[in-house]
């Protein structure tokens, strides 16, 4: 592990590991810090391996090392493209199922082939911004390990970095539910009888046995069809060693109570879970306090500001305890990411990159999927290579400068494609 380097990304998911790439194409000297032994986040650990969006009224919106990844993963026989209609109901169709441990193997050599260092199992412990740089403490297995970087790029998805440096964040007064994703087996949902099952499930309510927000109301006799259950958790504090650690006792909990429960009924006295994400799919914790924050209004507008540097594509999706606030963007509307929602205010040296960034509750509902993710990755790794090399703050970069490394990087910047 170099103890000085260009840029630091802590947090190796859907916006870092894009973030590293994406630097280390621009010649920096990358470490990537990751606490898992597996890059990918969310699409890998997590098992949400069906990333949306890329595309957006027929066209696609996202491209780069993001959208090379998934046609890599194609190429190895680990995904099939579906067709990218003009529309489709909350764009389910053209999200993109990938096989995950091809997915995996996509990015180690993304990130081997670019020169990114990778420092897998560890998490950091400190941060000080300096003048000149940022000074980190890296908790390893062997202890902490000190190291400098020109850059920071912080792509936890908590901020952990970026609060630990001292700058604020904010939280919604009522956060998302996550859910731990599982696959069920030991049963043939063909010979199912649902009619009975629903009766079944709703006299378990009323005992108690089951609860509507575990499934946010939604019909479990659906989710028995297609061998998922749904569940979804409250995470109060899963920014947080604590409330992540009660959260994942407390979705095992769920789903094991939702199976002993199924298990009584005939035809599901066998069933099991066959796979489950090693962590909790967390909707939402914190979020930076930023340059600029993303408003609802603003996102559903699809403007493009003087700093839009990416797209973002998908409707409000809003998860509460018994239901979805939906908000789908109309017909040709193609929200945009301006590079302060990326920037901590009065940050010099620091970079956030996925779902961090500064947006209110709605927008971010909307942001935190997986495409805009990797775009926001890509943008703050090229920023942060820019910034290295030229010796100028965050803030100072050269927006020109900026979208034309973007576009050389085979990103779509804003403008680029027309809507109408």
């Amino acid at each position: 592990m170099n103890p000085s380097v260009d840029v630091a990304v802590i947090g190796g998911g859907s916006a870092g590991c894009f973030a590293a790439i994406s630097a280390a194409r621009m010649g920096a000297r990358v470490l990537l810090i990751e606490k898992n032994g597996i890059l990918g986040g969310t699409t890998t650990a997590g098992r949400v391996n069906f990333p949306g969006l890329f595309h957006a009224w027929g066209k696609q919106i996202i491209d780069g090392p993001a959208w090379e990844s998934i046609l890599r993963c194609v190429q190895k026989g680990g995904a099939t493209l579906p067709d990218f209609p003009y529309k489709s109901e909350h764009h389910n169709r053209q999200q993109i199922l990938l096989d995950i441990f091809t997915y995996t193997c996509v990015l180690d050599e993304m990130c081997a082939e670019a020169g990114v260092s990778l420092l897998f199992h560890s998490m950091v412990a400190s941060v000080t911004e300096t003048k000149d740089a940022v000074r980190l403490q890296i908790a390893t297995k062997e202890g902490l390990k000190e190291i400098s970087a020109s850059i920071l790029i912080d792509a936890t998805g908590d901020a952990d970095a970026i609060r630990m440096a001292g700058y604020p964040t904010k939280q919604s007064d009522r956060l998302q539910p996550a859910t731990l994703i599982n696959d069920l087996d030991g049963y043939d949902a063909d010979v199912i009888d649902y009619e009975a099952l629903s009766q079944f499930l709703e006299d378990a309510y009323e005992k108690g046995t089951l609860r509507k927000e575990d499934s946010q109301g939604r019909d479990i006799t659906r989710m028995v069809r297609k061998k998922r259950i749904h569940m979804h958790v409250d995470a109060p504090n899963a920014h947080t060693s604590e409330g992540k650690t009660e959260l994942e006792l407390k979705a095992r909990a769920t789903l094991g109570r939702i199976l002993s429960c199924l298990s009584e009924f005939d035809g599901l006295h066998s069933i099991r879970v066959a796979r489950f994400g090693a962590e909790c799919g967390v909707r939402e914790t914190v979020r930076i306090v930023g340059e600029h924050e993303i408003t609802a209004e603003e996102y559903l507008s699809g403007r493009i500001e003087r700093d839009s540097v990416c797209h973002g594509f998908y409707p409000i999706d809003l998860h509460q305890p018994l239901g979805i606030k939906q908000i789908f963007l109309e017909d040709g509307v193609v929200p945009t990411v301006p590079l302060g929602a990326l920037i901590p205010k009065h940050a010099a040296r620091i970079l956030a990159a996925g779902r961090c960034l500064s947006s209110d509750t709605d927008a971010n509902s909307a942001l935190r999927v997986q495409a805009t993710c990797m775009a926001t990755g890509q943008v703050a790794g090229v920023a942060a290579a820019l910034s290295a090399r030229n010796g100028k703050a965050v803030t100072e970069i050269s927006l020109p400068e900026l979208k034309d490394a973007l576009r050389a990087l085979g990103a779509i910047v804003p403008g680029d494609v027309t809507f109408a």
